[in-house]
C-alpha cells in the first residue's frame, strides 16, 4: 500500500484527538495509565494508517534497522540521564517532578510495562507522531520545519499533565526519534 497525501483537516482531528487523550490520560487519570496508553496509542496510529496509509514498508526492517533502533535507545536513555543530572542543579522542582513520572513504574507489572512498551506504544507512537505527523508537516512545510513542529506538537501536547520535566523529555524524544525518521 502506498502512502497518500493527506490534507489539514484529518491531521488536525488526530492532533485534536491526541490532546484529549494525553489530558485524559495524565491530567484525568480515570484508568491505569498503561492500559490507557495501549489504547490510545494504537487507535492514533490506526487512524493515521486510514488516513495516509502505511509510514512505512517491510523493506525499511532489517537487522541493521533493529540494531541501530536499540543503539539509539540507549543514546537516548543517556542523554535523558545527562538531562535529569543538569536539571536538577538548575531546577529546585525537577526531582520532584521526575519522580513523579517514574512513578508510573508502580501501575503495572515491570515484564508487562516492558512488553506493552516494546510491542504495542512505542511503535504505534512512532507510526502515528513520526510517521504521519512529522510526515505530513515535512511534505507540507519542507524538511527542517517540519521536523521542528512535529517536535513541538509532541511535546506540547503533554502540557496538559503540567509537568515541566515531562514536557521537555517529550521535546527532546520527539527531536531525537525525529531526527532518526528524518535522516
Amino acid at each position: 500500500m502506498v502512502s497518500r497525501q493527506v490534507s489539514a483537516l484529518p491531521v488536525l482531528f488526530s492532533l485534536a484527538l491526541a490532546a484529549v487523550f494525553w489530558y485524559l490520560i495524565f491530567s484525568v487519570q480515570l484508568f491505569n495509565f498503561w492500559l490507557s496508553m495501549a489504547v490510545a496509542a494504537p487507535v492514533l496510529a490506526a487512524l493515521s494508517m486510514l488516513f495516509q496509509g502505511p509510514p512505512v514498508s517491510k523493506k525499511d526492517f532489517d537487522r541493521r534497522a533493529f540494531l541501530f533502533g536499540i543503539l539509539s535507545a540507549l543514546g537516548l536513555y543517556f542523554l535523558f540521564w545527562l538531562g535529569y543530572t543538569v536539571s536538577q542543579w538548575l531546577f529546585s522542582f525537577a526531582q520532584g517532578q521526575v519522580h513523579s513520572i517514574y512513578q508510573i513504574r508502580t501501575e503495572g507489572q515491570p515484564l508487562l510495562i516492558a512488553l506493552v512498551l516494546l510491542f504495542i506504544t512505542s511503535p504505534a507512537e512512532e507510526i502515528f507522531w513520526r510517521g504521519f505527523i512529522q510526515k505530513w508537516a515535512m511534505d507540507r512545510f519542507g524538511e527542517l520545519p517540519g521536523w521542528l513542529l512535529g517536535s513541538l506538537v509532541y511535546a506540547a501536547v503533554h502540557i496538559s499533565s503540567g509537568n515541566f520535566m515531562l514536557v521537555m523529555a517529550a521535546l527532546v524524544a520527539g527531536l531525537f526519534w525525529g531526527w532518526l525518521y528524518w535522516r
